[in-house]
């Protein structure tokens, strides 16, 4: 049995006026979704788990397998700084560090600096001066990774708010604290990093640490390096397309041809798209509609046209890993509506599309994230 796991990163959502009273799932045009769910079962996915980060980190590990309260690390930088190759060790302090934008009233305009290029953001951190004991390393875009070389304070009592959680605040209620108090290397740094209104933030703070490889063979096909370090770093193997960055308008058609071309390889091919999210976060429900249109058009629909005729056993499971609601720009700890379809799976419904509101109104089976792999494969 071959499993499909496609994630729209944060497609969940509430409905909305100007989308005539829909999601923007359900506004979107998804035939490939449609046909998944007459054709398919239906259920809600606990993803998410208390005391613990609201988001992908925790969703996409409970996904590979993992139980969150166990496995997850503090942050997700950890896995950033192994997709990039770089060198640390347990006594230094990892973190995700944005390039946001922070308007004229100190107020945290952006979180991804307008989603800026490679280039310009290359040339900011080149205009930047590091202090010492901090060591910054460029990704993609807004993304970079911070090393806080053997800093031996207790990472636990550190409290680094999300920049993508935090959009319209003003940045002086946000600043970096540790046991309460202002943290004043962090905020030191962040002040020095100011260039006209763009700013360094650090956040998802974590210290390297060892996992247990996955007990499946598994490709993930993703635009993020968090993502990659991830499924590397659990014994799997990971791809980034050309083209693939993570926004609206990345390289899906590359996406889909490298989880075909690895297919035959692998029990497990997970592929991510980060546009929904992206596109939640700044409240763009239009985009997010559109970002959810494109994933049907350009990896469902094909996935089911090429699924027709394979050789082997295969279901789909479509699972976004968690709410990002446009409104508020935040995440949600909710159950998440999912849906599978495939070899051995009948409908346990009568709907007639996707709509988060139908599923849940199914009163379909509830399912935690970390047994879906080992339900439908065995291991």
């Amino acid at each position: 049995m071959k499993l499909v796991i496609l994630i729209p990163d944060g497609m969940c959502d509430v409905q909305y006026e100007e989308l005539g009273g829909l999601s923007p799932a359900e506004y979107a045009r998804t035939p490939g979704m449609d046909e998944m769910v007459r054709r398919g079962s239906v259920g809600l996915m606990k993803t998410m788990h208390d005391g613990l980060p609201l988001g992908s980190l925790v969703g996409i590990m409970g996904i590979y397998g993992y139980y969150p309260p166990q496995y997850v690390p503090r942050g997700r930088s950890i896995f950033e700084s192994y997709a990039l190759g770089l060198k640390t060790n347990p006594d230094d302090l990892v973190c995700r560090c944005n390039i946001v934008k922070v308007n004229s009233s100190g107020v945290l305009e952006d979180f991804t600096a307008g989603q800026i290029s490679n280039e310009l953001a290359r040339a900011y951190l080149d205009d930047v001066q590091i202090p010492s004991g901090f060591e910054i390393y460029h990704d993609n875009s807004y993304r970079n990774v911070l090393i806080c070389r053997e800093e031996e304070i207790d990472d636990t009592q550190l409290e680094l708010f999300e920049p993508h959680e935090c959009m319209g605040l003003s940045i002086d209620n946000i600043l970096p604290r540790f046991k309460g108090e202002i943290y004043k290397p962090f905020v030191d740094m962040m002040s020095r990093s100011v260039r006209g209104d763009l700013m360094l933030w650090p956040w998802g703070a974590g210290r390297i640490r060892n996992f247990p490889p996955m007990p499946y063979r598994s490709m993930t096909i993703t635009g993020l390096s968090f993502l990659y370090g991830m499924a590397t770093a659990l014994g799997g193997k990971a791809i980034i397309p050309d083209g693939a960055t993570g926004y609206r308008g990345s390289n899906l058609n590359a996406k889909f041809k490298a989880a075909m071309d690895h297919l035959d390889d692998v029990d497990v091919c997970l592929i991510h798209c980060n546009a929904p999210d992206e596109e939640a976060h700044v409240h763009n429900v239009v985009g997010k509609a559109q970002s959810i249109a494109d994933i049907d058009s350009q990896i469902i629909q094909p996935l089911l046209q090429y699924l027709e005729t394979y050789s082997e056993p295969c279901r789909i499971v479509l699972l976004p890993d968690h709410y990002t609601v446009c409104d508020t720009g935040k995440h949600l700890p909710d159950l998440v509506p999912y849906v599978i379809f495939g070899e051995g799976i009948d409908s346990n419904h009568s709907l007639k599309g996707y709509s988060e509101t139908g599923i849940i109104n199914s009163a379909p089976p509830v399912m935690d994230s970390h047994h879906l792999i080992q339900f439908h494969l065995g291991k």
